[in-house]
């Protein structure tokens, strides 16, 4: 068993094997996906899904939503996408999803490691940068959240890494990578290649052309979308004040943090003397990260929708300002051992990673049909506000993974899908929804489009009686009663 021997790996692949693996233990020994299965991870998990199954390009629509006219859709990480797509036939959803999510964990740590190298810092500096930005609790965040685009955190130092070794088409590559990756670590290597020299700008504009198909197929995805209101783009800053450590007891599956940590920021203060320029980046950044008036309503600027995000570049400062510190301190391996672990007792995201179900209801087996309409359906809500609708996703988007049917809800993807392009038969629909205000309802006008119709009666609450006097009165049938309080019917 030589090769299991981690006394002969080089720190920094031990490190990113513990960070990939003994956070995520529990979740992958239950079997169950990565992640909270409240917020964003089974719209990724679909997204995933669905981006895999439509290989090769950028599909621009999906006729699996708003059925039966279809609406557009644009996964939120192609690069993710690509990579599940050649996984998917040989590991299935659930081991991509978690496969990826480790590799990615891995990959965030080692090309931390090679950039803080490829940008002067000896081993024990590049160790310590590698902690500050691969395994901070802004990345941790993303996986306990279940966000796709936030696992690809390895794209940025991939690129930064080719820029301080001045291999100029290789960076070109590395940021379009970081394009179709993650918007908002795209958002923070454009920010970071305007205060570098000008080979960094050839870089990036080579980038943006070999990125462009990607961006052409966003914008024309979801061309109705609109700008957040100002106070909305705030409260998905950065957030300045006290925090409870995610360590402590409760559900918390919210995980946006801009951490930084007491260790890492006196690390990069302890530089202000020999790196002013680096030190006060670093602050800009952190500026640009709290989505403030005077800084989000600035063209561009004003188009982000998440400012705590561009946290990332931040990030990178610091783990060059700690690395430079930890070079000159030596103990790189017990200054890493103390970033990482006081970002996963102190910073307000829980250590443990998270696990959610994998399993489909019963319901939705043994069926065929064009079109399942699950009731309740989501509802749209603003950016910054706790959806109670968001849970439902496993239903309405994951359930296709089991039944195939298109669905007729139109869900906002975080504000920016197709609000607005759903059938106005929804709207009575959503009178049944004990989290809609409107509540008088005579009929259910459901057109012969629709196939089945799956009532959630524990979501539906004491609405649920009524759904099923409606779809009675309406000449639906009865076709099936699982042991969850779900009833299939059909015409």
């Amino acid at each position: 068993m030589k090769s299991l021997d981690m006394s002969r790996w080089p720190a920094w692949a031990v490190l990113a094997a513990c960070w990939a693996i003994l956070p995520a233990l529990p979740a992958l020994l239950q079997g169950g996906f990565i992640g909270h299965g409240y917020t964003d991870l089974y719209p990724s998990v679909w997204g995933m899904w669905h981006f895999a199954e439509a290989q090769p390009g950028f599909p621009l629509h999906t006729d699996m939503l708003a059925a039966p006219e279809g609406m557009g859709f644009y996964y939120s990480s192609p690069l993710h996408g690509w990579m599940a797509w050649s996984l998917m036939p040989f590991i299935g959803v659930t081991g991509t999803w978690n496969g990826l999510l480790l590799l990615n964990r891995v990959a965030g740590v080692g090309l931390a490691f090679w950039a803080g190298k490829s940008w002067g810092l000896q081993k024990q500096g590049a160790l310590v940068a590698a902690a500050v930005y691969g395994c901070s609790p802004f990345f941790h965040g993303y996986a306990v959240e279940g966000i796709a685009e936030g696992q690809i955190s390895w794209a940025l130092p991939l690129w930064l890494g080719f820029v301080g070794q001045e291999k100029h088409r290789w960076a070109g590559l590395a940021f379009a990578l970081t394009i179709v990756g993650s918007w908002y670590m795209a958002a923070s290597a454009c920010f970071l290649a305007a205060m570098m020299p000008r080979r960094a700008w050839r870089s990036a504009a080579a980038g943006l052309v070999l990125a462009s198909p990607a961006i052409y197929a966003f914008i024309h995805a979801f061309p109705a979308r609109e700008l957040l209101d100002p106070e909305i783009r705030q409260m998905m800053g950065t957030q300045i004040g006290t925090w409870s450590p995610g360590l402590s007891d409760g559900l918390n599956p919210f995980a946006k943090t801009s951490w930084i940590g007491f260790a890492a920021g006196a690390l990069a203060i302890s530089q202000a003397r020999k790196h002013p320029r680096y030190l006060l980046a670093a602050g800009l950044f952190w500026l640009l990260s709290c989505g403030f008036a005077v800084t989000s309503d600035i063209p561009l600027l004003n188009s982000l929708r998440f400012p705590y995000r561009l946290h990332a570049a931040t990030l990178v400062l610091l783990a060059l300002l700690a690395g430079k510190a930890a070079d000159q301190m030596g103990s790189g391996p017990l200054i890493a051992a103390v970033i990482v672990t006081e970002g996963l007792l102190l910073s307000p995201i829980e250590p443990i990673l998270p696990h959610a179900p994998t399993s489909q209801p019963a319901v939705y087996s043994n069926i065929e049909g064009e079109s399942l309409l699950d009731i309740p359906g989501p509802i749209a809500m603003a950016p910054g506000l706790r959806n109670p609708s968001r849970p439902r996703a496993r239903y309405f988007l994951y359930g296709q993974l089991s039944h195939g049917m298109a669905s007729p809800w139109a869900p906002d993807f975080n504000g920016i899908g197709a609000t607005g392009q759903e059938a106005p038969y929804l709207q009575q629909v959503r009178a049944l929804d004990p989290h809609w205000p409107v509540t008088e309802i005579e009929t259910l006008d459901i057109p012969n489009s629709v196939d089945f119709i799956v009532l959630h009666e524990a979501a539906l609450g004491d609405r649920a009686e009524r759904a099923h006097q409606l779809l009675s009165a309406g000449g639906w049938k009865i076709d099936f009663r699982d042991e969850e309080e779900r009833t299939r019917y059909r015409r």
